[in-house]
């Protein structure tokens, strides 16, 4: 027997996911948790927001790993707003431009993108086959330029959350091993909050945290392999769907990588 069709149900706007308080702030429900990473997801001059939403009740339920994506319950949804300055640099001047969700349904990971209208007060599901879009920005220098912007179909979301990854990227120790300011002074760690909290079973022994690969304060060997783990080791490990054999997490040793004095394996 198949499953219902509950799809006329599923929210065509911002405003009926029931995750905002005000859309038109972007306040989302209190009990919606923010987040940040260490190594951020390389995106063309976007400024990011990132949020967790657990179903009600439960406990224990997020499963921390040690390298890659945690494991969530159905009903999960990790929500990330973008946002472009249309003034380079004038924080005044930024807009939201699309916020995607990642549900966990039946099982399984799905992605959905919603995209921002002009008024700023409410943003509508895009199509499944996805959508382009253009933004003039001001230059520093007053120049004018033309910003292109893919809001992804449902099936390139998953080119990115690939089930090597375990299909969150950001919502793995590496990447969430960090201090959060929560406002009001209130800030800690991101992975003891949620045990705190009792959604998740802290990781006894958490593998090396990533670390922001434009710190020019820190280890440049360091900060290129994490860009490397954020960006590239989502299919470039074992069994990641990626066409070559080089192993890029920042825990592989460098030299067991296959990344430096190894011959191709697709011509030369």
């Amino acid at each position: 027997n198949r499953a219902p069709d509950r799809s006329a149900g599923f929210p065509r706007k911002l405003s009926e996911s029931g995750l905002f308080a005000s859309v038109k702030d972007h306040r989302l429900q209190p009990q919606v948790i923010p987040y940040d990473v260490n190594a951020p997801l390389w995106s063309d001059g976007v400024i990011k927001s990132r949020f967790l939403a657990l179903p009600v009740g439960v406990t224990n339920a997020v499963k921390m790993g040690v390298r890659r994506g945690w494991d969530f319950p159905d009903g999960t949804v990790a929500v990330k707003s973008f946002a472009l300055e249309t003034e380079a640099g004038n924080t005044a001047s930024r807009k939201w431009i699309e916020t995607r969700f990642l549900t966990r349904q039946n099982g399984e990971w799905i992605g959905y993108s919603y995209e921002w209208n002009e008024e700023q007060d409410d943003a509508t599901l895009v199509s499944k086959h996805g959508t382009n879009r253009v933004f003039e920005i001001v230059t520093a220098d007053g120049t004018k330029r033309m910003q292109s912007w893919r809001y992804p179909s449902r099936t390139e979301c998953m080119v990115c959350h690939t089930r090597a990854s375990k299909y969150v990227l950001g919502l793995s120790t590496p990447q969430m091993d960090r201090a959060h300011d929560y406002g009001a002074g209130f800030v800690t760690n991101q992975m003891t909050l949620l045990a705190e909290l009792g959604l998740a079973t802290e990781v006894g022994k958490k593998s090396d945290p990533l670390i922001d690969p434009h710190d020019q304060r820190a280890d440049l060997d360091r900060r290129a392999r994490s860009y490397l783990q954020a960006n590239c080791a989502i299919c470039h490990v074992s069994a990641g769907g990626g066409d070559s054999q080089f192993s890029l997490e920042l825990q592989v040793a460098l030299a067991d990588t296959k990344l430096i004095n190894a011959d191709p394996v697709h011509g030369n």
